[in-house]
């Protein structure tokens, strides 16, 4: 059992409902709000460790209260939207969503990303694996000596490794599309360019993560590309 608290933010009663139900059921402490602005007044009061949050919702939508909530807390948002274009996700990724799940989804799903998002938030590893010893919390990288830097030790990197590692290090927190990578590297967004962006980010997550199953510096983003964990590099 856990005693962990969700806030669910979705206008409509029979999602709120069913989420809050299988929710309960697995021992989470939840909430629930009919709109953006509901939620917020919610956040200023209560603290959270999860918001479920849907995008298109009367009096506040799910990207004005995304916006307003990144001013007062970093809680992790896992957006819940029956919204498909890339843009959609791009928009609430950057203000400020850190996960972004496509509607219909099974409650399965919603209840191993809130874990994940927990543990990836409070450096909790995921069961049967142990916690990474001295565990580093430094990134950086010179561009005179063209050097990344883990803990102040150089990373052995390619040419292209580095190129993809600064640009996300130059643009903390944003998320950069594989068809961005392309351009910066290749200045080309052929489809056929994003399963060797993909290999090289996984290339790098060797050189520097500490456990590749749960990464703490490369974030991905289903659907969409990467982006820099704001929470770790310093």
């Amino acid at each position: 059992m856990t005693n962990q608290r969700i806030l669910i933010v979705e206008d409509r009663i029979s999602i709120r409902t069913l989420v809050t139900d299988y929710l309960v059921q697995q021992g989470y402490d939840v909430s629930q709000v009919q709109n953006g602005l509901e939620a917020l007044k919610q956040c200023y009061t209560n603290t959270y460790d999860c918001v479920l949050l849907d995008l298109m919702m009367p009096q506040m939508d799910g990207m004005t209260f995304l916006r307003e909530l990144r001013q007062i807390s970093t809680v992790p948002v896992i957006v819940m939207s029956a919204k498909l274009e890339e843009f959609d996700k791009i928009e609430a990724l950057n203000a400020g969503a850190d996960e972004y799940i496509t509607k219909p989804v099974g409650m399965r799903e919603v209840v191993a990303r809130i874990q994940a998002m927990i543990r990836r938030v409070n450096n909790i590893p995921a069961r049967g694996h142990s916690a990474p010893q001295n565990q580093i919390n430094t990134l950086s990288f010179d561009e005179q000596s063209r050097t990344v830097f883990l803990n102040n030790k150089t990373v052995p990197l390619t040419n292209t490794e580095y190129k993809i590692i600064t640009h996300m290090l130059k643009n903390i927190g944003k998320i950069i599309t594989r068809q961005e990578f392309g351009q910066m590297l290749y200045g080309s967004d052929a489809i056929k360019i994003e399963r060797s962006i993909d290999m090289h980010i996984k290339n790098i997550r060797h050189k520097i993560e500490p456990d590749l199953e749960n990464p703490i510096y490369i974030m991905t983003v289903y659907g969409v590309g990467y982006r820099m964990n704001t929470t770790i590099v310093q």
